[in-house]
């Protein structure tokens, strides 16, 4: 009766990698607030595409609301497990009605002809038949089958909702960071196309300096050279972006030739939880709302219940068999039949001996199943709250980063523009080697604020997942 338990609650840990799966609207309302400086609209189909463009693959307007959105209903093997999980339900609701009677109606005919034992055991040679047609009545009530096929199906339900929640875990949190993944990829474009076209300026202003002075030739291969790597990266950027395109279609069930009209204009840091506050805090969150606590509680009170209902008075119960037939009933010898009503009834009580004989076997076969559950559940609590540790650790790591960032931006810049204006004021000592170093400079420091912000958010997604934030939204 229990013994899939265990192997569910195992199961059910691995939805903690990827943690969350519910309506995550008020998180992407607060990311797109961040983005425009102003109130978001408070209707949700505002965020989503028509639905002949998601068929079509025309370009679809696309934001982290859309993203969160679509990922948990149009993604295809979310779709299949909401099924499987509606299944499981309707299972269990047959369950819980198995105690009606079954009900038959319809004809029935014998025939004998030939030997024959009378009760003295004589041999006689007789003919005769008889037919019936009419209402029968039959039902079979075990109370410990009954319970084992409710306790089944209710173990059925909890897994398949476990099976649910980990999936929109994982597409949740994937289609989030791909689509954090493709803002990043395409600002990091624009990032390398405007550092091509400085590199293109310096180049153009290199060779005419090189015209005046051939000993600045090496300063044009050096330019060159470097304009040619930028454009390499570049390409590669635009791969990365493509790959991130096709990933996140796929991700959301959208056609896989769609193209995205990207609706946030550029990757910025979004604050979805509150880090600031102590940390047990948002370990209480996880711990109470988290990602499978949930569905594995619900295991756990059903197998407990089960344990202690089918070991109690339920044990001694016994299986009782009614039967009970009315209709026209026809008989007599050879190939004459005489009409008359028949009523049978019967009723049976028994009890499965071997029942009692293995009963202390299986109820410590239970009691293993669940202290197995019950393990698998701290185990489930301790990951959570590795889980919310290192993404808050993350996030304050994140916050220190871009701001460490952004200042090697600014001094990245105001180097460019000194090393600049000392080449075109024809500065004692000036070099275009050493515009292209500060330029260099400026573009891994900005690449390199937009993967301190991608990591951040990332970080900020996962954990606003972990403590559940958005959990009652979904139930």
């Amino acid at each position: 009766m229990l013994r899939h338990a265990a192997t569910w609650s195992i199961g059910c840990l691995i939805c903690v990698a990827f943690v969350g799966c519910q309506s995550v609207r008020p998180a992407a309302v607060l990311y797109r607030a961040q983005q425009r400086d102003e109130l978001p609209p408070v209707t949700q189909a505002q965020f989503l595409p028509p639905p002949e463009d998601i068929k079509t693959g025309t370009p679809i307007p696309i934001s982290l609301d859309t993203v969160l959105q679509l990922a948990q209903d149009q993604n295809g093997q979310v779709r299949i497990a909401r099924m499987r999980v509606e299944d499981a339900l309707t299972d269990k609701e047959w369950a819980s009605k198995h105690w009606i009677p079954d009900l038959f109606v319809g004809i029935g005919a014998y025939r004998h002809d030939g030997g024959i034992q009378d009760f003295q055991g004589n041999l006689l040679r007789s003919h005769y038949g008889n037919a019936f047609g009419g209402l029968e009545l039959s039902g079979k009530y075990d109370w410990k089958q009954v319970l084992v096929r409710r306790v089944e199906a209710e173990r059925r339900v909890w897994q398949q909702k476990g099976e649910l929640s980990r999936l929109n875990n994982e597409t949740l949190l994937d289609a989030s960071t791909t689509y954090i993944g493709l803002l990043a990829a395409r600002s990091g474009i624009a990032v390398s196309l405007e550092t091509e076209m400085r590199l293109k300026d310096l180049l153009d202003h290199t060779d005419r300096l090189a015209m005046v002075d051939p000993g600045v030739r090496i300063e044009v291969s050096n330019v060159e050279r470097e304009l040619m790597a930028q454009t390499v990266l570049t390409v590669k950027m635009r791969e990365a972006s493509k790959a991130a395109t096709a990933k996140l279609a796929y991700l959301l069930g959208l056609n896989p030739c769609c193209e995205f009209i990207v609706a946030d204009g550029k990757l910025v840091p979004i604050v979805l939880v509150d880090t600031k506050q102590p940390v047990h805090n948002l370990v209480d969150q996880a711990l109470e709302r988290g990602p499978g606590v949930r569905e594995i509680e619900g295991l756990l009170r059903s197998v407990e219940a089960a344990r202690n209902a089918n070991y109690g008075l339920t044990h001694w119960m016994p299986a009782i068999e009614m039967n009970v037939s009315e209709g026209s009933f026809g008989a007599g010898p050879g190939g004459r039949i005489d009409w008359s009503n028949q009523f049978n009834a019967g009723i049976h009580m028994r009890w499965n001996l071997n029942e009692f004989y293995y009963s202390k076997l299986k109820r410590h076969q239970a009691d293993a199943n669940i202290q197995q559950v019950h393990i698998s559940y701290q185990d489930l609590r301790a990951k959570l709250t590795l889980g919310v540790q290192e993404a808050r650790d993350a996030i304050v790591s994140g916050q220190e980063q871009i701001g460490l960032a952004e200042k090697h931006i600014r001094f990245a810049e105001e180097s460019y523009k000194l090393s600049e204006a000392r080449l075109k004021e024809n500065v004692k000592g000036r070099s275009s080697s050493e515009v292209l170093l500060a330029l260099r400079t400026l573009g891994a420091a900005r690449l390199e604020y937009l993967q301190a912000v991608r990591d951040y958010d990332k970080a900020q997604l996962r954990l606003f997942l972990l403590v559940g934030a958005a959990e009652d939204g979904r139930r």
